[in-house]
């Protein structure tokens, strides 16, 4: 049997994707907070049945479990979370690498499909993104799939296709809650402008909400078991309190400790027994805030989208010259599976700003621009020469080779413009606190066999994962409070370090904790990296 050229380029672009996935995994040591808490999640949702991580608030609330039962089921072949994040971030973004050339070839052609692989195997933060214990991956995986399998049924007009699109499309939202966007696929394929009118496509549509609502429906009653109310996600206070802050959102946490975050977050509730930002009583509705502050608002919409507009540009330069020569493609807009990838990333585009702009999130826009600048390789050559002979440059010997070789420029100038964003990206720029990991394994090695039962409060849980013990929201209290909040959560360990407290005002009391309290005495002192004490709160017997 041959082989095509096709296969052989593309079987190249994998493997150099995976060849770069695998230094990048080598060189990725730190769990991060949010991959943290996934893990966790994932470990007591698979091992113990119970989706909850944190003893005086269950992160599980705030995070959909899409990524951490992956994670979960990972951990039980492996035994090492932190790995098992990255395994499945890796495996996920290996297949996308093969969803972006079907989707690519679907909708246009071989040449299109090879370039949005190469794209996606290529692109800086989706490298980054596709070794790390975030959610990014996943998402992509998922979400690319039900895209292609709504493109391939519309090609073949087969309705049973609908039914794994519908149940990817449900497993896409419970790893990040934008993928509910993705209903809106069965209406662009609908005949005419009331898809209601046809039979087959109204059925279409059921089994696509039907099989999500299937799909969702354990997510939505654990949210409405934990919050009291049926919701779509669990990061309404979040949305509130961000909206609320009068600096970006980079401003506040890029920088860590930043009282002007903590303060307002994590400070304690009258009764001092809930971390405001958990209180329970805290019914803040982002609808509502909006509603009531709408100038405030609009302004600050209107700087993260200018915010928007810069991430882009930075992100879209390596595809910015096929992006070119994509509108130079008459029928560019006739295939309806196209309006895909202008409607998606223009609707990204204008829902990222409502709350917060990040790298991370805004990659999903130039994602789905990536098949648009496939459509602009493979036209480069005509697209190049019609524009040559248009200023009269057709007879030119420099713009004949130019257009003769303008795939492997736009190849050339992908890598060259890819090398300067590690230099300037904050997405890559990962801290790396060795005290808190040294502390970590200092009470899983000499505290207790049992180490699963100890309970460590901290700002972040790092202490937490790698000494494999529960976890209790720190707040921003000084001393007397610190101590009656430690005992009312059974707190074993009460963590002080110098990261991400040292900005705090009282934070040199609390560094001398035991020389204020009798209830407090100093177990661990680490200075390797910033300083880090571990105080072990004292109980009266019985």
């Amino acid at each position: 049997m041959k082989i095509k050229r096709e296969h052989l380029i593309l079987a190249g672009i994998f493997l150099a994707g995976l060849a770069v996935r695998i230094i990048l995994f080598r060189n990725e040591v730190f769990i991060g907070n949010n991959p943290a808490f996934f893990a966790r999640l994932g470990k007591n949702l698979v091992e113990n049945g119970r989706y909850a991580f944190g003893e005086n608030f269950n992160m599980g609330i705030f995070f959909p479990p899409g990524y951490p039962l992956f994670v979960g089921i990972m951990n039980l072949f492996i035994n090492d979370l932190f790995l098992s994040g990255k395994l499945v971030s890796l495996i996920a973004s290996l297949i996308t690498i093969f969803l972006f050339y079907l989707i690519g070839r679907e909708i246009y052609n071989e040449e299109a499909g090879l370039f949005a692989a190469f794209a996606f195997a290529a692109l800086p933060l989706a490298l980054k993104m596709s070794v790390i214990g975030q959610t990014d991956a996943l998402f992509y995986c998922f979400a690319f799939s039900a895209i292609y399998l709504f493109i391939i049924s519309a090609r073949k007009d087969n309705i049973l296709l609908y039914i794994p699109a519908g149940l990817l499309t449900g497993m896409a939202y419970l790893t990040r809650p934008e993928g509910i966007l993705l209903l809106l696929l069965p209406f662009l394929y609908s005949n005419g402008l009331n898809p209601f009118r046809n039979k087959k496509q109204i059925m279409k549509i059921l089994i696509v909400f039907s099989l999500f609502i299937l799909v969702i429906s354990p997510y939505m009653l654990f949210l409405k078991k934990s919050t009291g109310r049926f919701s779509l996600s669990g990061k309404s206070s979040v949305a509130t309190f961000i909206a609320e802050m009068k600096k970006s959102y980079h401003d506040l946490m890029n920088s860590e400790g930043n009282p002007d975050y903590d303060r307002p977050v994590y400070s304690l509730n009258k009764e001092k027994n809930q971390v405001r930002f958990f209180d329970e009583n805290n019914r803040a509705s982002f609808a509502g805030f909006v509603v009531k502050h709408p100038g405030f608002f609009l302004k600050k919409y209107g700087k993260n989208i200018i915010e928007e507009i810069k991430i882009l540009f930075k992100l879209l330069v390596p595809i910015m010259l096929p992006l070119f020569f994509a509108f130079f493609y008459k029928d560019l807009f006739r295939d309806r599976s196209r309006l895909i990838f202008i409607l998606f990333p223009l609707m990204f585009f204008l829902v990222n700003p409502v709350i917060l702009i990040m790298e991370r999130h805004t990659l999903l826009t130039v994602l789905f621009l990536v098949f648009f600048s496939s459509i602009g390789f493979a036209n480069s050559r005509p697209a190049l020469s019609a524009l040559f002979d248009f200023y009269g440059f057709g007879r030119d010997r420099l713009a004949s080779f130019t257009v003769k070789n303008i795939k492997y420029i736009i190849i050339a100038v992908f890598i060259l413009s890819t090398l300067p964003y590690l230099m300037f990206s904050n997405a890559v720029k990962t801290p790396y606190p060795i005290e808190e990991i040294n502390a970590g394994y200092f009470l899983k090695n000499n505290i207790s066999p049992e180490y699963e039962k100890l309970n460590v409060m901290s700002r972040q849980p790092w202490v937490s994962f790698y000494s494999g013990a529960r976890f209790t929201w720190l707040p921003y209290a000084d001393i007397a409070d610190l101590v009656h909040f430690a005992k009312l959560y059974r707190v074993d360990y009460i963590v002080i370090d110098e990261r991400l407290l040292g900005r705090w005002e009282f934070y040199d009391r609390l560094k001398q904790m035991d020389k204020y309290s009798d209830d407090v005495t100093l177990a661990y002192e680490d200075r390797s990296g910033k300083l880090i004490k571990l105080f072990k709160v004292k109980y009266n017997p019985g």
